[in-house]
């Protein structure tokens, strides 16, 4: 033994009052000799022993746990300044009341813990219960979706968003477009919509000319179903060409057009704007085309054109909408088959090598809508930077003479020709970048840096070494000269094949079927009344609505309108229609009661805005929503401008 740890241990030992020298032995060597912390364990009560239990035990994976193959250890030697309760010295009496505390028989069978049979009270509940949960997801998880959600439907269908205009407000300045206004924001989508289909010049003609059936067959005068919805439209869209307020309300035409405001989970735009739309068309088309669906007949299609594989032969039955459509559906992608409206419809009418099976038009429609749907949802902060990063585009005019079955073997050519190009200019890519980057190097780069070395920096210390550096420098910029060059011819080749592509499908015999743009729908990708707004076109000239706000704004504002653009938002629907030749458009024959509707309102609107009266007064002028067509006669002749008086002596 080591005198000095026997020096230590008597010491340790007379530390404790006589204590055991083989305690002070283990203490002191568990650790390693260290006196102070041997002396603070023993004062502390540890006796050296080895714990039962690892130090880590609870932290170890259960999985690499082994349990030892013989028995264990004998107890170890107890501190005798502890007091022992379980010893073989406890009385009897002790050990019965251990055992019958132990035993399962001492409470009786209903205080066990077990699973409550008792009805769930919601009284009791510290959060909603019984509430279906979406499986994969945690139930925290759950409860702050559901959270979001609500806080988004506070915001959606704020209703204390909905500004009460004053007098000067209300006032249509010109011929502005009327706003159409809902008192619950979730609902600004079809406001705009409503208000848009006024601007496309075929669809207002056409409900204007429309007569009520109820009339003609002497039933009573009260509209309902089909009816009060075309009575709805025709009644708004007077009042928005010859009213003198800026400023319609919606809410009186909700139960007409069967609007609701969307959950607490709201849609997209597209989505609630193609449900919504695909009622208005289907009934205005039936209600304006009556026999369509029992007779075999051809008609004047306003929103449904009938389309169908190539090599299908013309079908002649009745209105069927498996074969009839109003709204296309576009998908938009991060590529170059979805960059703009026509490559992107191009793709959805599945133009293949074989002619026979693409998609055509057998019957051309005066009106098509694009839904423009966008599958990746990212934002483009969150993309890679190969990825594009340009607005989906949109033109002025759009041909659909290449979609036409007629057309079908010009068209075929065309994009097998379309085809060769774009390949060409992919091959010229290819190239430009092998010349631009090496292993994501910059080429250029590296060779102007070398070049500056050679001329500024290289040691030229020796007339060797000085004519080997100029020898290098001139092969180096004959690199560099030949590359730009070749950039230069690549570049030049690129712009004139794009320049081809660009016009391959302007030849005349694909240029008569031609549809401009009458309205552009978009969401800048955040909720609320003043993120969705539109842009009409009347008389060439472009507005934009912004709830009551209605402001003119440049053709190229309409069409490279960014909005949205990083939030994966911007346009979700577009409207086209047949190009009207300049100064063809036909007087709008309102019917004579709701012309004198419209100038009682103007009236009275007139009258209270008199010298006189304040300009902060607010009012509320909505068109009544009335069910009557007794109004329905011979129409006026009405005034040209919405501000001329109208004669009401009759």
């Amino acid at each position: 033994m080591d005198a000095a740890e026997e020096e230590n241990v008597t010491f340790l030992t007379s530390m404790m009052g006589d204590g055991d020298p083989e305690v002070a032995r283990r203490v002191l060597r568990k650790h390693n000799g260290d006196m102070q912390k041997a002396a603070t364990s023993i004062l502390e009560g540890d006796t050296g022993a080895e714990d039962p239990w690892p130090a880590d035990f609870g932290l170890t994976d259960a999985s690499t746990i082994t349990l030892p193959s013989t028995p264990p250890p004998s107890k170890p030697e107890r501190d005798k300044s502890v007091i022992d309760l379980t010893g073989d010295d406890e009385s009897v009496e002790l050990r019965r009341a251990l055992q019958a505390s132990l035993s399962p028989s001492a409470y009786p069978p209903s205080s066990q813990f077990r699973p409550s049979d008792r009805a769930p009270d919601p009284n009791w509940a510290m959060v909603p219960s019984n509430v279906e949960q979406p499986s994969g997801i945690s139930q925290d998880d759950h409860y702050l979706s559901r959270a979001i959600q609500e806080s988004i439907r506070d915001t959606y269908n704020d209703q204390e968003g909905h500004t009460i205009l004053t007098l000067e407000q209300l006032a249509r300045k010109g011929n502005r477009p009327v706003a159409i206004r809902p008192s619950q924001g979730s609902l600004v989508y079809a406001a705009l919509l409503f208000q848009g289909l006024y601007y496309v010049p075929q669809v207002r003609q056409n409900i204007a000319k429309w007569h009520p059936r109820s009339l003609a067959s002497g039933e009573a005068n009260s509209a309902s179903g089909e009816e009060l919805l075309m009575w709805t439209l025709l009644e708004n869209y007077t009042h928005m060409d010859l009213a003198v307020i800026g400023e319609l309300d919606l809410d009186p035409c909700l139960p007409a057009l069967q609007l609701d405001p969307p959950g607490y989970s709201p849609a997209s735009p597209g989505e609630l704007s193609y449900d919504f739309l695909q009622r208005l068309t289907l009934t205005i088309e039936t209600s304006l085309h009556r026999m369509i669906a029992t007779e075999v007949q051809r008609w004047q299609r306003l929103f449904y054109f009938r389309y169908g594989p190539a090599d299908a032969q013309p079908d002649k039955s009745p209105f069927d909408q498996r074969q009839d459509m109003a709204i296309v559906k576009v998908d938009i992608r991060d590529d170059d088959h979805s960059a703009d409206l026509v490559s992107a419809l191009s793709a959805r009418m599945a133009h293949s090598e074989i002619p026979s099976k693409q998609l055509v038009i057998f019957e051309p429609s005066d009106v098509v809508t694009f839904q423009l749907m966008r599958h990746d949802t990212l934002p483009s902060y969150s993309r890679t930077s190969s990825l594009p990063r340009q607005p989906f585009r949109y033109p002025k005019h759009i041909y659909l003479d290449q979609y036409m079955r007629e057309n079908v073997e010009i068209a075929s050519a065309k994009w097998r020709q379309r085809k060769e190009i774009a390949e060409k200019i992919q091959n010229l890519n290819l190239r430009e970048n092998a010349l631009k980057k090496h292993q994501n190097m910059d080429i250029s780069k590296s060779l102007q840096a070398t070049l500056h070395y050679y001329e500024h920096v290289a040691n030229k210390d020796t007339p060797e070494r000085a004519a080997a550096i100029v020898r290098q420098t001139q092969k180096l910029g004959k690199i560099v000269a030949r590359i730009e060059n070749e950039l230069e011819t690549i570049q030049t080749e690129k712009d004139d094949l794009k320049d081809q592509l660009s016009r391959i499908f302007e030849g005349p015999e694909l240029r008569e079927h031609r549809y401009d743009l009458r309205v552009v729908f978009m969401h800048d990708g955040v909720y609320g009344r003043n993120h969705l707004y539109s842009y009409v076109n009347d008389n060439d000239t472009w507005w934009k609505t912004v709830d009551w706000v209605v402001t003119e704004v440049s053709e190229e504002t309409v069409l490279t309108d960014p909005t949205g653009f990083h939030l994966g938002a911007g346009p979700y629907m577009l409207i086209y229609s047949r190009a009207i030749p300049e100064g063809d458009q036909e007087p709008l024959p309102w019917p004579e009661g709701v012309v004198r509707d419209v100038q009682r309102h103007n009236q009275i609107f007139l009258g209270r805005v008199a010298p006189g009266d304040t300009a902060s007064e607010t009012v509320g002028i909505s068109v009544p929503s009335s069910t009557s067509v007794s109004g329905f006669t011979t129409p006026l002749e009405i005034p040209v401008t919405p501000g001329e008086a109208m004669d009401v002596s009759n």
